[in-house]
C-alpha cells in the first residue's frame, strides 16, 4: 500500500517538474523566436498562463504533504502533545473541508466551461482547469492520509524552516 501512495505522491510531482519545464521551454522558445527571427508564437502565452495553473495547483498539496505551508509555531510548540495532535487534526480537518469545498464549486464551473475553447491553442477550457480539479483531489487525498495518521497515532510534525524539509 505505501508503495501505491509513494507512487502517487511522485508522479504528482513529476507532473509539477513537467509543467515547470513544459512553461520555461515554451517561454524561451517565443524570446528566441521574436528576438532571432522577428515572428511571435501566438499560443506562447496562453500555454504559459495554463501551464502555470496546473503547475501551482498540484504545488498546493504537495507542499501541504511536505508540511511547508505558513504554520503557527509559537502556538504549536506551546501545545501539550495531546493539544499538537488536536491542532494538527483541526488543521488537517480544514485542508479537507478547502478541498470539498474547491472540487464542489469546480464541478459548476467545469459544467460551463465544457462548450468553451481557448482563443490561441483551441484547448476545450474544461481540460485547462482540470488541473484545478486534480490539484483539489490530490489535496483531499492528502488530507485523509494525514488526518488517518493522526487518528492512528502518528501525526505529523509541522515543518518551521526551509533547512529542516531540504
Amino acid at each position: 500500500m505505501k508503495s501505491v501512495l509513494n507512487a502517487i505522491d511522485r508522479s504528482v510531482e513529476a507532473l509539477v517538474i513537467f509543467c515547470f519545464m513544459a512553461i520555461v521551454v515554451v517561454g524561451a522558445a517565443q524570446v528566441f523566436n521574436r528576438y532571432a527571427f522577428n515572428y511571435s508564437l501566438s499560443w506562447s502565452e496562453e500555454f504559459q498562463r495554463y501551464g502555470q495553473i496546473w503547475m501551482i495547483f498540484l504545488g498546493i498539496p504537495v507542499a501541504y504533504r511536505y508540511g511547508m505551508h505558513i504554520g503557527m509555531e509559537s502556538l504549536h510548540s506551546a501545545l501539550s502533545a495531546r493539544g499538537r495532535r488536536i491542532f494538527i487534526f483541526c488543521i488537517d480537518l480544514l485542508w479537507l473541508v478547502l478541498a470539498i469545498a474547491m472540487l464542489a464549486g469546480l464541478e459548476r464551473l467545469v459544467r460551463v466551461l465544457q462548450m468553451q475553447k481557448s482563443p490561441g491553442l483551441g484547448l476545450p477550457m474544461h481540460w485547462v482547469y482540470g488541473g484545478m480539479i486534480l490539484g483539489a483531489l490530490y489535496m483531499a487525498f492528502v488530507a485523509i492520509r494525514r488526518l488517518i495518521g493522526n487518528l492512528a497515532g502518528h501525526p505529523p510534525e509541522p515543518r518551521y524552516e526551509v533547512e529542516e524539509a531540504l
